[in-house]
């Protein structure tokens, strides 16, 4: 009996460690980038991925009902608050990893004049895109561009819940155009060539101040704050991050 267990406990010890997956929910903007990072990162650490991708207040209603995620990449800097305030969230874990960048683009590469906002003013288009202003920060962006120039789009606005359903309008020819992340048309158009853009005044809209945090429901917090690390420091994440349409924080 001895010797059985002896080799049974041998047995156990040669066995390879499960490996560590990671649990991460991610703003609809930020999926594409978060893949191409997640990749990056596994092929160096050997830590696998699971990537729930939807808007972030969806997300942060989730996690407040337990949902079981180990970090929080959110589209804004207001749900991470909240979650460390909850008790649902790391204060200390809490960083900006981007600055989003606001655009008004179509798939069409002839639609957007320089001059957008006549352009919009005019309404020589069907439709335009935007995601929810209540609950995702792009489409609260894009509400806010709109309204500092006074376009009234009455009649011709399609909402989608979140900043992917907003821009798959555009895709699919169910808007003519639409206001975006950046990062999304760039990510579409290395693929598919290039459309029309206008990059609204920064000062037009809300700062969208993207933080990333971890949660304290975490089954592994060493390597979700490893994770963290990396993507806030390590060049190759800071690369991919800038290449994809974003302001890095201090930049």
């Amino acid at each position: 009996m001895k010797r059985l267990t002896l080799m049974l406990c041998l047995t156990l010890l040669s066995l390879p460690a499960a490996a560590t997956e990671l649990r991460v929910a991610v703003a609809a903007n930020f999926t594409a980038t978060l893949e191409r990072l997640a990749q990056a990162y596994g092929t160096e650490s050997g830590i696998g991925f699971s990537i729930s991708s939807g808007s972030s207040g969806k997300h942060f209603a989730q996690i407040r009902q337990g949902a079981p995620f180990d970090l929080f990449f959110s589209a804004d800097d207001q749900r991470t608050a909240d979650l460390v305030t909850g008790g649902q969230a790391v204060a200390e874990s809490r960083f900006v990893y981007a600055h989003g960048v606001l655009a008004l683009w179509s798939a069409d590469p002839a639609l957007i004049p320089g001059d957008a906002i006549a352009f919009l003013k005019d309404g020589a288009y069907r439709r335009l895109s935007l995601a929810n202003p209540r609950v995702a920060p792009y489409g609260a962006a894009g509400e806010a561009v709109l309204k500092a120039h006074g376009v009234d789009v009455r009649g011709r606005l399609v909402t989608g819940q979140t900043i992917s359903q907003a821009f798959n309008f555009i895709t699919t020819g169910n808007a003519d155009l639409g206001f975006v992340a950046l990062s999304q048309l760039i990510t579409w158009e290395r693929d598919h060539g290039g459309g029309s853009r206008w990059l609204p005044d920064a000062a037009d809209y809300p700062a969208i101040i993207q933080e990333a945090v971890l949660l304290t429901g975490a089954a592994d917090p060493v390597a979700a704050q490893g994770f963290l690390d990396w993507v806030g420091n390590n060049p190759v994440a800071l690369g991919i991050i800038e290449s994809d349409g974003y302001r890095l924080p201090g930049r």
